[in-house]
């Protein structure tokens, strides 16, 4: 078996192998998205690497660039995303070799530390690869409406093009600064993070409510058994006074939705917990793993991270 970095020319074979090997599943096998999630990301190309048995591609792993933030401290890291395996091959370790030549490679080039939220069935094998359980993500939740709407795709697509985010985003100068906080890791802001992750997402939509220099909020609508929750995927305050304007703007989010309930990460970008009740531990399982960064206690059970909805979501 050979390992190799892959190459542009690599992708349609890529894209059949994912399909192959994982079906389409919810979340579409196609050029024009793994492009977007992996070549247009604005924290950088994704690591991929390929297995190789003679000219047949038997298997994929892709780890995606992030960063966290906390004051001036920046940290680069990876996200444990794509894999596959040729379903002639698997039982042979493919998975295993591709995640550990990922993690030298990235520790070689400096990058500090792979997260990830793997599910029941792969956690047991990042385990076994030196990553470290930290718990399920804390979140704020609180009620939604007293009545309820039941969720619509025509119903959803209409909130959307009220609050379309695009539209939001057309307001910023590609350079606006946002604030960050000083207290906790977290997903530094931009307008090309923001357009990237949310408006051009090809596969989920957002709504937002933005005001420059003020205050922003971007959200999604997730269905809920036949009702709807609201998930508000980034918040922050640019300026202490405009926290009265950002609860106002979200009050109108929810009267617009009606959702069954609201949920939202802890953030350091408000003064405040906007109303809602926790944080509860209601968020996916993550793991970490140090690469060139040793010491990961502040990731450690989020005693100073407090990634976003947005941040951990999985696409």
């Amino acid at each position: 078996m050979d390992i190799q970095q892959a190459q542009a020319e690599d992708l349609p074979a890529i894209i059949h192998l994912l399909k192959l090997s994982l079906g389409e599943s919810l979340i579409p096998k196609s050029e024009a998205y793994f492009r977007w999630k992996h070549e247009q990301n604005p924290f950088g190309r994704s690591p991929m690497y390929l297995a190789r048995e003679g000219d047949t591609l038997i298997g994929l792993r892709t780890f995606m660039r992030w960063e966290w933030r906390k004051g001036d401290h920046n940290v680069t890291a990876v996200r444990a995303v794509d894999t596959a395996t040729h379903p002639a091959h698997q039982g042979k370790g493919i998975f295993k070799k591709l995640t550990l030549h990922a993690v030298e490679a990235c520790k070689q080039e400096g990058v500090e530390m792979v997260f990830n939220s793997p599910n029941n069935q792969s956690r047991p094998g990042y385990l076994k690869m030196g990553w470290q359980e930290v718990g399920k993500m804390p979140l704020w939740l609180k009620p939604g409406s007293l009545f309820p709407a039941r969720y619509g795709d025509a119903y959803a697509q209409r909130v959307y093009n009220r609050f379309s985010i695009q539209k939001q985003l057309d307001l910023y100068t590609p350079h606006h600064t946002f604030p960050v906080s000083k207290e906790c890791f977290q997903t530094p802001l931009s307008v090309p993070y923001l357009q990237w992750r949310y408006a051009d997402c090809p596969i989920v939509q957002y709504g937002a409510v933005l005001e420059p220099h003020r205050f922003g909020v971007v959200f999604r609508m997730k269905p809920l058994k036949n009702f709807i929750e609201l998930r508000l995927c980034e918040v922050w305050c640019e300026q202490p006074d405009a926290l009265p304007e950002l609860k106002k703007a979200i009050s109108e989010i929810r009267k617009a939705i009606r959702p069954l309930m609201v949920s939202c990460a802890p953030t350091g970008l408000v003064n405040g917990k906007l109303g809602f009740w926790g944080p509860y531990s209601k968020g996916p399982v993550t793991t970490i793993r140090p690469l060139a960064l040793t010491d990961l206690k502040p990731f450690e059970h989020f005693n100073a991270w407090q990634p976003s909805i947005g941040a951990m979501e999985l696409f």
